[in-house]
């Protein structure tokens, strides 16, 4: 099955019944419209699926356009390729101004994060906690078409948004940035599973002393400023970096 930038990918969020090789099912109703009225596919046009379940090959089965929206459904032509887990670094990224953090999301999804958890901090802008709870339902669906342009197989996690306290009292401990942190990891933990990252000023002194008490080791990228944004890709880039072996 082709990967190549060119491959035409439609989502199925949710699958409660998955669909196998020759069986036919219908796209939801943005993936139809977007199919018929922007893509323009008609019925026999190969593309691919991406799922829960990961990416399948199928052809469009059906196509119908009507006043305010369209019908699209395909037949699947090849089954689900997925992979066992997810098996990136997990990111926890402080709230910080919406259209930063979606960027963030997004680059995140296609770097190969596990899961991105949205963090509230003592510098946190208040009006960014508080739109938080709303913006779950964006952050996933900005989650699925990353990894449905980006042709990733398995979801990017996204939870719902976490105080510090609770990130801390979690099984895993990770990394946090730092400006005082270490330039260079000790060995095991380049494989982190989990990458903390401050808002705008970083982590306050209290909560580096509360991620260091818990466990957490501090790094540094560099002696260049980052916002937050850049410094959690850069960083997550570098964990998801294949390793020497």
């Amino acid at each position: 099955m082709s990967l190549h930038m060119r491959t035409i990918r439609l989502a199925l969020s949710s699958l409660a019944v998955p669909p196998r090789p020759g069986e036919e099912v219908s796209l939801p109703r943005d993936q139809a419209r977007h199919g018929a009225l922007v893509l323009r596919l008609k019925e026999g046009d190969p593309l691919e699926l991406t799922s829960p379940l990961g990416l399948a090959s199928a052809v469009v089965a059906a196509v119908a356009v009507k006043p305010g929206g369209a019908r699209l459904s395909v037949r699947l032509t090849g089954p689900w390729v997925g992979e066992a887990a997810a098996a990136g670094p997990k990111l926890a990224l402080a709230l910080i101004q919406n259209q930063r953090f979606d960027w963030a999301l997004e680059k995140a999804t296609e770097l190969g994060a596990a899961r991105l958890s949205p963090l509230i901090t003592e510098r946190t802008k208040g009006s960014a906690a508080a739109q938080a709870a709303g913006r779950q339902a964006r952050w996933r669906r900005l989650a699925e078409e990353a990894r449905k342009q980006c042709g990733r197989q398995t979801p990017l996690e996204v939870t719902a948004p976490l105080t510090l306290e609770e990130l801390m009292a979690g099984p895993e401990a990770g990394l946090f940035l730092s400006p005082g942190g270490l330039a260079e990891l000790p060995a095991g933990r380049a494989d982190s599973p989990l990458l903390a990252v401050g808002p705008e000023g970083g982590f306050s002194p209290a909560e580096e002393t509360a991620l260091l008490a818990a466990g957490f080791l501090p790094w540094r990228l560099g002696p260049i400023i980052l916002r937050a944004e850049t410094a959690a890709l850069a960083a997550l880039a570098r964990l998801s970096a294949p390793r020497p072996s």
